[in-house]
């Protein structure tokens, strides 16, 4: 009996001083892994006013406090992508990868080349600054550049003022390059325009405001175009009709540049005449052009019935 306790003591320590040596043996995978997961402590909690560039960093820190504004990927994507995920990553789900709008057009180099070094001619090692960002978009983009350049939000940026000033990466990313939709505005204007900063905080709700109007001018000239083609299919005169049409459907397709002035009145402006003529598109169609022409009515028992009578009255006058 004691022979056996003894062999389970033995073999209970044998199994315990096991397991020490393989912690001892390897630590590494007893750990958590040390993944980044986006909060401020990722890069704050390493910083020490050892350096200048460190010191900088604290500051920002602080301001972003007092001002109530979070560390997000909003504003840090960028810095993020390094440890989060590829840059080919990101511009491979993006609009310009869509439309096939390569590195070379932002970057330099020669696409058509094999070898590295060929293909690497004429890449800058300097990254491209926020502020020339328009010019570079610009070069695409020509009709949002112009309208950009009649807002204060470019001349803030051109003055090189401390006061925030959002470029084209603000909004679009980098190499994500996304269109904010009507429901994420709002949250991401009040990045600048808000009760704490001072700037304008009725931006915001009227940014989704306008942007959600869009989708009721498209809503509009899908009405306002049905009615043309019902009524030119019944023969009516569309010329008016059409005119309206073709006037809201231009007005459609400037809103992607009209709202890079960032002049929420003027963009509202031409959004509600774009909305009037098509209104006025499918008014213009009696009915709004969905009167149906009156059916042919099908042929019954009518002629049947009168021949049958004829011959009724004939055989009873020969009676």
């Amino acid at each position: 009996m004691l022979n056996k306790n003894v062999s389970k003591m033995i073999i209970g320590i044998g199994i315990v001083f096991v397991l020490v040596a393989l912690q001892v043996i390897q630590p590494a995978t007893a750990q958590a892994p040390n993944m980044p997961n986006n909060s401020c402590a990722d890069c704050h909690r390493k910083l020490l006013f050892s350096s200048e560039s460190q010191r900088q960093f604290i500051d920002i820190r602080i301001k972003h406090l007092e001002n109530g504004i979070s560390c997000s990927i909003v504003c840090h994507e960028d810095q993020l992508n390094k440890t989060t995920a590829s840059t080919y990553a990101m511009w491979s789900i993006s609009t310009h990868a869509l439309f096939d709008v390569t590195c070379e057009k932002c970057h330099g180099g020669d696409p058509s080349k094999v070898l590295k070094q060929e293909a690497h001619v004429g890449i800058s090692n300097i990254s491209i600054e926020r502020a020339n960002t328009p010019d570079m978009c610009g070069k695409c983009h020509t009709q949002e550049l112009d309208e950009f350049k009649n807002s204060q939000h470019f001349k803030r940026l051109e003055s090189g003022q401390e006061t925030p000033a959002p470029a084209c990466i603000t909004c679009h990313q980098a190499h994500s390059v996304r269109v904010l939709t009507a429901s994420e505005i709002e949250d991401f204007c009040s990045n600048c325009h808000n009760n704490i900063t001072g700037i304008n905080p009725t931006v915001p709700k009227r940014a989704e405001n306008a942007l959600t109007s869009v989708k009721e001018l498209q809503f509009e000239i899908s009405k306002a175009r049905t009615a043309v083609i019902s009524g030119k299919a019944m023969g009516k005169d569309v010329t008016t009709a059409e005119a309206d049409l073709e006037s809201a459907m231009t007005i459609l397709k400037n809103t992607p540049s009209v709202w890079h002035r960032f002049n929420l009145t003027y963009f509202d402006t031409e959004v509600q005449k774009g909305l009037q003529d098509a209104r006025n598109a499918e008014q213009a169609m009696p009915e709004g052009g969905t009167a149906q022409p009156a059916p042919t009515k099908a042929p019954g028992f009518e002629v049947p019935l009168l021949v049958s009578g004829l011959i009724a009255a004939y055989l009873l006058k020969r009676h």
